[in-house]
This record gives structure tokens, sequence and C-alpha cells, in this order.
């Protein structure tokens, strides 16, 4: 079987060959998902600055939500990932089968309650009058798919446990080109507006989730799962969410404080939303690049931490590390010298501009200190230490960013959006190198059972 023949390249064959051929895919993946948002934003952006805003607005929302799911998929990668390098297969069947129900269950109903709370939410949340409509329109209809969301996630991630990151990038490039297809169908020929462009993502998504389910069920060649599995025993939610808790905290802290500082940040105008959106969604493809280089790190820690290779784990830290590094200072330079060529392929506002050109020279170059910071976060994850990313987010958001942002709106005003980002990015990249130096990560974790 596939993952077998996996498993002995991520323990015992080159790094570098293993690095190639899990980040490769995976790189090109976060890019794939990326673009997902970014092709949203394309379109709203055809339609006028009140809708970039409404899209910026509610992504936080919108991941604070899918955190949960995204958090499901760390015990995920860690007790999989581990059984598989334990050679365990029973083991990590078992425990896809335990998670794949917890996320059905939990995904209906968070859904459904989402789709009910979301107008009050952005209330709260200081939207009104046309951003609050054009917000709410999108909104609802992206809720109504997270179980769509919450089964790719977990099917992706056990995918990536495996090692196999090839047919999850082939499903994903497809998931793309379908919602490409329907956007400006949707929009603009069928005059839905930011609803067509919820609706195109929604069905695309879908796709995804119905063959990722036919090919855990009946035909993969990767670990195959049956209805059996579909259950839970109370031991096995107790390990789950000791695992998982931090790991939606560690997933939802950051569009939680997003929401606030979005809600701080209405009061600059649409213009300073609709160009920190647009900066972050450009940022963003960059700062994949580091989450991808994290997921490669917790797969090839969580195997070679189950077959008790420790030394090999910290070879791939140096090399991932260095990997991270110069793509973040090319990206950087590319992104900074290229601004004014990127942005016009977005917006034609002048001042959308001048302010997301200001947030890039900021921003960008963080890009080093969040790789370094992300790298370490997959070793720990990858060992089931999932406290450990959430200790590095709190503080990264709740310590000092949150706060810079208030202090610092009192010199400099909405520039404090992102001088605040830059100061605590940076900050974290050394806070992460000494949680990753104390070595707690090398210790056996008593929820995995590899």
């Amino acid at each position: 079987m596939k993952y077998i023949k996996h498993r002995d390249l991520i323990v015992n064959k080159s790094l570098y060959k293993v690095i190639l051929k899990i980040s490769i895919p995976l790189m090109i993946g976060e890019l794939i998902q990326r673009a997902y948002t970014l092709t949203d934003m394309f379109f709203m952006g055809k339609m006028g600055s009140i809708q970039v805003a409404a899209l910026t607005f509610v992504d936080p929302i919108i991941n604070g939500i899918m955190a949960i799911g995204m958090g499901l998929a760390v015990p995920m990668l860690s007790m999989v990932s581990q059984n598989i390098g334990a050679k365990n297969y029973d083991g990590a069947k078992k425990n896809i089968g335990n998670l794949i129900f917890l996320a059905s269950i939990l995904s209906i109903f968070i859904g459904l309650a989402g789709v009910f709370l979301s107008d009050p939410i952005l209330k709260t949340l200081n939207a009104h009058g046309i951003l609050l409509i054009e917000s709410s329109r999108y909104l609802k209809i992206i809720l109504w798919g997270t179980f769509f969301t919450f089964i790719n996630v977990c099917y992706l991630s056990i995918k990536q446990a495996e090692g196999d990151t090839m047919k999850p990038l082939y499903l994903n490039i497809a998931s793309l080109g379908l919602n490409l297809l329907l956007n400006p169908i949707l929009i603009f020929q069928m005059n839905l507006g930011i609803e067509g462009a919820a609706i195109a993502t929604v069905v695309s998504k879908g796709f995804l989730t119905i063959y990722g389910i036919y090919d855990l069920f009946y035909k993969g060649k990767g670990l195959r799962i049956s209805k059996e599995h579909l259950k839970i025993s109370r031991k096995d939610l107790i390990y789950i969410l000791a695992l998982g808790i931090p790991a939606v905290i560690t997933k939802s802290t950051s569009p939680l404080g997003n929401m606030l500082i979005n809600s701080y940040a209405v009061g600059y105008g649409s213009s300073v939303i609709a160009a920190v959106g647009l900066g972050n969604k450009i940022n963003s493809i960059l700062f994949s690049m580091g989450t991808s280089l994290s997921a490669t790190m917790t797969t090839i820690a969580g195997q070679n931490i189950g077959a008790g290779k420790i030394k090999r784990v910290e070879e791939a830290v140096k090399k991932l590390g260095i990997i991270s590094i110069f793509i973040s200072l090319l990206g950087s330079v590319i992104i900074i010298l290229f601004s004014e060529n990127i942005l016009s392929f977005f917006t034609s506002d002048p001042s959308i501009k001048k302010l997301t050109k200001e947030f890039f020279v900021a921003t960008t170059p963080t890009a080093v200190a969040w790789g370094i910071s992300q790298i370490i976060m997959g070793v720990h994850q990858g060992a089931g230490y999932t406290k450990i990313s959430m200790y590095i987010t709190i503080i990264r958001l709740w310590l000092l960013r949150i706060p810079l942002v208030f202090i610092l709106g009192i010199f400099v005003g909405e520039r404090s959006l992102w001088y605040s980002t830059a100061i605590a990015t940076n900050a974290i990249g050394v806070v992460s190198i000494l949680f990753y130096l104390s070595g707690l990560w090398k210790k056996k974790n008593k929820y995995i059972m590899a």
C-alpha cells in the first residue's frame, strides 16, 4: 500500500528528498487555498470597495468557525503519523474513524448555529449599513458549507499524515478550477453578486468532500476505513480533546483577534479595512509557504518520533529552516518591488494602493520570523505537544499585537494596524526558538498510543 512506501521514505531516505516530495505539493496546495479567497477578492474588486471590505470583515469570522475543524486536524496528524511511524496501522485507522465521526457531528451543529447567529455577531463587531448587508449575505452561505470544510480538512490531514501530498494537490486544483468557472457565471451573469461568490466556494468544496469520502471508504490506496471505525469511546474522546482543544484555541485565537482588530479598524474607514485585507491576502501567499513547511515538519516529526528517530527530526528542522529563510527573503523582495503591478490586478483605488504599499513594507519581511515559528510549531504538533503552538499564538496575538494596536494607534493612527503586526511577528520568531531549545518535544506524549 502507498502509505507503507511513504513511511519508508519519510523514516529512512534522504531528508532533502523527503522535504521536496512532501513540501512542494503542500506549497502548491496552500497557494490554491489562498487562491480561493483571492478569487473572491478579485471578482468583488470588480464590483466595488464595499464588497472587498465585506470579504475582509467576515474573513476572521469564517476562519474562527473553521478553526475548530482545523484544530481537529492536528490530533489527526499527530496520532495517525506517529502510529504509521510505529507501524501500528490498525491504530491509525481507529484514529481516523474517531476524528471523522467527531468532525461530522461538530460541523453540522456549528454550521447551523453560525447561520442563525451571523447577524448578531456582525452587529456586535460594529458592522452596519451596506457593510452589514453584504457581509451577512456572504457569511450565511459559506456557513451552510461547514460540513464540507471540516471533512475536507480531515481528509487532507489524513493524506498528509500518510505522506501522500500529491492526491490532495490534484483535488485542490480541480476544486479551484470549478470555483473559477462558477464565480463569473454566478456573480455577473446570474446577478447574484457577493452571494454568487459564496455559492461557488461551497459547491467547489463540496466536490472535494464527495471524492474524499469515496477515497477513504471505498477505492483509496491509503489507509481505508469502514463504518465500524465511525465511533468514539470515552477514552478516545479524552485523548482527542487533550490534543485538540489547544489546537482549536491556536487556530481560533488569530481569527478572534482579527475580529477585534477589524472592529477597531472600522473607525478608520472602508479604505483602511480594504487595504489591510488586500495586503493580508497577498502576504498570505508568501506566509503560506511557512505554513506548508510547518505541515511538512509535522509529518516528518510525527512519523520519525513514532519510529524513535529523534536525531532525524533535529536534522529536518535545520534543513527546513534554511529553506524557509531563503523563500521568505526572496518573496519579500518580489512583493515589495512589484507592489504596484500586483495591486493593480485587484484595485484601481489610489488610496487603497497607497495604504497597502505601506502595509507591505512593514509586514512582508516578517515572513522570515513567521517561517521559523511555523517550523517549530510543526515539530511540537508532530510530537503531540499542541499546547506549545497555543502558547506561541497567544503570546504573538494577545500579549503583543493587540495591545500594540491600541497603544500605537494613539501615536500613528491606522498605521498601528501594520506596525503592531511587524513587531509581534518578529518577536515570536525568537520565542519559538526558545521553546524548541527547551527539548520538551522529545519526551513521549501520554495521549498518543503509538
